[in-house]
């Protein structure tokens, strides 16, 4: 059986430590199981009970009866071990770890974790976690997780899946899309990332037909050569990849160093790092929720100046915040045929006309995209307000939608069509910045050879096509920047030999642009 197969969509599970207490986390991924509908065989696992929620439950998995494709275990202390030898034994691909106490208690659990994964390895299973609140997939109504958030009535499905550190944040992304009409494809904890990481699970989303953009929330990056691999393999199968890194702070870098009993990293070099691999990052939660639709199917601009975003308004304050913060960020505003910055149709346009504008902006050739900003009527008519928003026609490049009122509905009708709304012009200024700079899947013309004014290398290696990006851990005038890039190559596995190594350019070889990393061949 496919690794994919066994992850996300297993015929048979077997709840290994579930509890009859319907009260108790370990009695959660049955209820959620059954509530939403998973079609396959559930096989709870309880040493002291033969029924477990009205299912025939079993003592052992040596004793439950047929092929079992992934196991999820609940059990405290050394069981944990023994669940992994019954796993072995019966020839189960994959193991999802709920339980803690490995890396994440410090030195001792560090080494009972390398043991477990050792042993794993021997015997042919693949482990999720430890530390991992589970997975989900809605349209395969797979709820193997603990997150409460699963008690809600139904999961929206959409195309977009997500990877996460923290278990939490799986019910985070799951609620909040749902209060605006987004749906998931595939969430995943990976908890301590103990075997199955960010990177391999990357990869597999890039591989899924349900997947078209793939979100991130990290506290550390363990693999970066290979996580930068996976992204450009999102990206060469049109799927974006969009991030939000813990630890930007130094308490933000302790709290995720004690989450997972891992180096959160320099945050300089991290961000360099994002540009290089092609990975869009954001600074909002809110903004990793809501980027989704501006960027699902479309490749970001390769502009040689600023960006120009038409600006089309029902509400002149609202308008001009958005202005405002666009600007602080070089983004200009243009209005074909007009004195203004911002095309305003307030009380003088009708729904026809609305849309007409909306079309003629984004077929401009001076217009990089267009942001139609909504007043009060997207609270209490969403019809009217929106209406000619939904009907323009499709087209390659962004269109987004700042509310200026708190108007729910609203953003369900947009989410619905796949039009991208933001409730703060701050969230939205950051998405249209993050859209202009990111770049595109195989950056060998990234922004960084924009910057210093040089061509893209016209011929690269396959050797360095899937290699990660190099380190400029120059040999003078680098400053901070260069130290917390060599800090990061030697904490985080982005240095050291063979592919996907990280290696160390002379200063004379750097771009003028003073950019902390560029892409050679290994």
């Amino acid at each position: 059986m496919k690794l994919a197969q066994a992850l996300f969509a297993p015929r048979a599970v077997a709840l290994v430590g579930a509890s009859g207490d319907a009260a108790k986390n370990s009695a959660r991924p049955l209820r959620f199981l059954r509530k939403h509908g998973y079609a396959g065989r559930i096989v709870p696992i309880n040493a002291s009970r033969s029924e477990v929620l009205g299912e025939r439950a079993w003592p052992s998995l040596a004793e439950a009866p047929g092929e079992i494709d992934h196991a999820f275990i609940m059990t405290p202390g050394d069981s944990v071990e023994r669940a992994i030898e019954e796993c072995g034994a019966r020839g189960v691909p994959i193991a999802t770890i709920f339980s803690d106490g490995f890396a994440d208690a410090g030195a001792e659990g560090a080494a009972r974790q390398a043991r477990l994964v050792a042993r794993a390895r021997t015997l042919g299973v693949r482990v999720l976690g430890p530390n991992s609140m589970g997975l989900v997939d809605v349209p395969g109504r797979v709820a193997l997780t603990v997150n409460a958030v699963l008690d809600m009535d139904a999961l929206p499905a959409g195309t977009t899946s997500f990877v996460s550190h923290s278990g939490t944040m799986l019910g985070t992304v799951l609620s909040r899309g749902a209060a605006r009409g987004f749906g998931f494809a595939k969430l995943v904890s990976v908890g301590n990332e103990a075997d199955l990481g960010m990177a391999e699970l990357v990869e597999l989303l890039a591989e899924d037909p349900g997947t078209r953009v793939i979100l991130l929330f990290l506290e550390t990056i363990r693999d970066g050569a290979n996580l930068a691999a996976a992204a450009r393999k999102a990206h060469a199968a049109g799927k974006p990849v969009v991030a939000y890194k813990l630890g930007r702070s130094r308490l933000g870098a302790a709290l995720a160093r004690s989450h997972t009993g891992a180096l959160a990293g320099e945050d300089a070099a991290l961000a360099a790092y994002f540009r290089d691999c092609g990975i869009v990052r954001v600074d909002m939660l809110e903004t990793l929720i809501e980027i989704a639709p501006l960027v699902t199917g479309r490749m970001p601009p390769d502009l040689d100046r600023a960006a120009r975003v038409a600006v089309v308004t029902t509400t002149g304050g609202g308008a001009a915040s958005v202005v405002d913060r666009l600007g602080m960020f070089g983004i200009e505003t243009v209005a074909p045929n007009s004195r203004s910055p911002i095309i305003d149709l307030t009380m003088t346009a009708t729904a026809e006309q609305y849309t007409a504008v909306l079309d003629d902006l984004l077929a401009a050739p001076q217009c990089d995209g267009a942001l139609a900003v909504v007043g009060s009527s997207a609270q209490f008519h969403p019809q009217l307000a929106v209406e000619p928003i939904v009907r323009s026609k499709k087209s390659a490049k962004p269109l987004a939608v700042f509310l200026t009122p708190h108007a729910e509905r609203s953003l369900a009708l947009l989410a619905e069509r796949g039009i991208a709304a933001f409730r703060t012009p701050e969230a939205r200024r950051r998405a249209c910045r993050l859209l202009r700079l990111a770049f595109a899947p195989h950056p060998h013309r990234s922004r960084i050879h924009r910057m210093a004014g040089q061509s893209a290398p016209a011929r690269t290696s396959r050797r360095s096509a899937g290699a990660g990006p190099v380190c400029l851990a120059g040999n003078s005038g680098g400053g901070a920047r260069d130290r917390a890039a060599s800090r990061l190559c030697a904490r985080h596995s982005l240095s050291g030999r063979g592919k996907g190594a990280f290696r160390r350019v002379p200063s004379q070889d750097r771009s003028r642009s003073g950019a902390s990393w560029h892409r050679g061949r290994a």
